[in-house]
């Protein structure tokens, strides 16, 4: 069976750029290339991971050029990110152990090149106030990534009417069967979805206001996947400043000009002004659009 030529990106809406261009076409590539194979897509989410931690490793050294190696080792290693989603997509195998290990990976890339920059700092001599930087964009990173996701996966859903990955709590079991890292990575993203929930309180009452109305998710009157992608579409290109993509660039940025501390500046407080105000559009938004199914339900379709 030849793999499917239509599955190589999420939805052209809630791309990148960057990934449309460049980490796309490579991925699909790949991803191509080990269809026929028996190497599986956990298996180059761990290629990814590894890459991506030796990529961490070098920026604790303060040498401009093992800086950029360190920065051309995490494109690649987001190369191997982009490669194991579309294989999964490819051979319709996607899972959401699948996109929990997805997730580790990300967060372990990152939480290692964090830990390096703060010995790097504090080996500079800037000790707490390092400590303290690392942690705030760390934190920062943590919630940007988690309503990035969020926001891009409810439009999938709700605005195009395309299977995105979005879930509710509610819809992960409190304890999971399997290997002890199944267990692990279902315990790691039902926390994820929970702070995702916690972050968008508005637009999860109007999911769950949808499927309380037998909608579901699939069956969503067209008249208002309409109105939520004219209210919600003009926060997908502010998405992209707090994406991965940015991040890397940055991180590239700052290796190349010598000055790392300005990668942790500019995600501790500028990327994290726009996270606020992404927050507050998107759920205004979510409220008029709850307020529009609880009081003028028929604007739109009969719920029964």
């Amino acid at each position: 069976m030849k793999p499917r030529n239509d599955l190589s990106d999420k939805g052209r809406a809630v791309e990148e750029w960057l990934d449309l261009r460049f980490f796309r076409p490579i991925g699909i590539r790949i991803a191509r290339a080990l269809y026929s194979t028996g190497i599986s897509p956990d298996q180059v989410t761990l290629w990814s991971l590894l890459v991506g931690l030796v990529a961490g490793h070098l920026f604790v050294y303060q040498d401009r050029w093992i800086d950029v190696i360190g920065f051309v080792l995490f494109i690649v290693s987001d190369v191997f990110d982009s490669a194991d989603g579309q294989l999964a997509r490819l051979r319709g195998t996607s899972t959401r152990f699948g996109r929990a290990l997805d997730g580790i990976n990300d967060n372990l890339r990152f939480v290692n090149l964090y830990f390096h920059l703060m010995y790097r700092l504090m080996h500079g001599g800037v000790w707490w106030a390092g400590v303290l930087l690392v942690a705030l964009a760390g934190l920062a990173h943590t919630y940007q990534s988690a309503a990035v996701d969020f926001i891009r996966n409810a439009f999938l859903d709700l605005g195009t009417g395309k299977a995105g990955e979005l879930d509710l709590p509610e819809d992960l079991e409190a304890g999971s069967a399997g290997t002890v890292l199944e267990r692990f990575g279902a315990r790691v993203y039902r926390d994820y979805v929970v702070r995702q929930s916690q972050l968008f309180p508005r637009s999860v009452k109007l999911l769950r206001l949808l499927r309380a109305g037998g909608a579901g998710g699939r069956s969503v009157p067209p008249a208002f996947r309409e109105e939520y992608r004219e209210r919600q579409e003009v926060l997908l290109p502010l998405c992209s400043w707090l994406g991965q993509n940015i991040r890397f660039l940055l991180l590239g940025a700052a290796a190349v000009a010598g000055h790392i501390s300005a990668f942790l500046w500019a995600e501790a407080v500028p990327m994290s002004l726009l996270l606020v105000v992404l927050l507050l559009m998107h759920e205004w938004n979510a409220t008029a659009l709850s307020d529009a199914l609880e009081h003028e339900r028929n604007a739109y379709a009969r719920f029964t």
